[in-house]
């Protein structure tokens, strides 16, 4: 029987990728690193400290050069200064009705601070449960975030269903043995292969939320 939903969050509870982008462009400008902005995209769902690592190693060769650590606390602050919070539509209506069915959960890859603001501002109330960056060693696309979900829900890995939005995140939630599906907000979707299902959009992907029930077999 299913008893949990987990979600990522960027990009399936709130439309923030762009300010995540923004921020770190405006960081890299002060540092005088070039940096893709495509690359964040592609490696959403990663630490933010494994992504700017990422990007430091790619612009300059030498990561160590820099103070990581320095430089994700400025990109909080910057994100934290720009971004306006957008959820996507029918999704809080949505949430709330599926909490009375199922225990939720929250697995992102952002830190600690700013999934806190997000939930407490737009989703209050709604998520038994939050994983962030900064509670796991090893962040997506390794399995530790969403086991790290399963055993603070109590439950099986066959027990739950992960909604995600990132490639990466998708093959984290697969190797955790759990059964995922995918709404390709930012990405082409044949870039989610290893995922259980596929929604063309949010419209789709709340009509699945909303009719899901514990019966429900991934797998059937």
């Amino acid at each position: 029987m299913l008893k949990a939903v987990i979600f990522d969050m960027d990009g399936v509870l709130v439309d923030s990728m762009s300010y995540h982008a923004e921020a770190v462009q405006h960081i890299f400008d002060e540092i005088g690193v070039e940096m893709d902005k495509q690359d964040i995209f592609e490696r959403e769902g990663e630490r933010t400290v494994d992504i700017v690592e990422f990007l430091l190693e790619k612009g300059t060769g030498d990561a160590s050069k820099y103070d990581i650590p320095d430089i994700v606390e400025r990109y909080i602050a910057e994100f934290n200064r720009i971004v306006e919070l957008k959820v996507f539509h029918g999704m809080q209506e949505c949430l709330s009705g599926l909490k009375d069915r199922f225990d939720l959960a929250v697995v992102s890859g952002s830190d600690r601070p700013i999934v806190l603001d997000i939930v407490e501002a737009k989703y209050p109330g709604i998520f038994k449960e939050l994983v962030t960056a900064d509670d796991v060693q090893r962040g997506k696309p390794e399995p530790d975030p969403y086991l790290k979900a399963v055993e603070m829900l109590g439950i099986s890995s066959h027990e739950a269903i992960v909604v995600e939005n990132a490639p990466m995140g998708v093959e984290a939630a697969k190797k955790a043995g759990l059964c995922c599906v995918a709404v390709p907000t930012y990405l082409d979707a044949k870039k989610f292969h290893q995922a259980d299902m596929v929604f063309e959009d949010h419209t789709r992907l709340v009509e699945f939320l909303n009719g899901l029930d514990p019966s429900y077999d991934c797998y059937r």
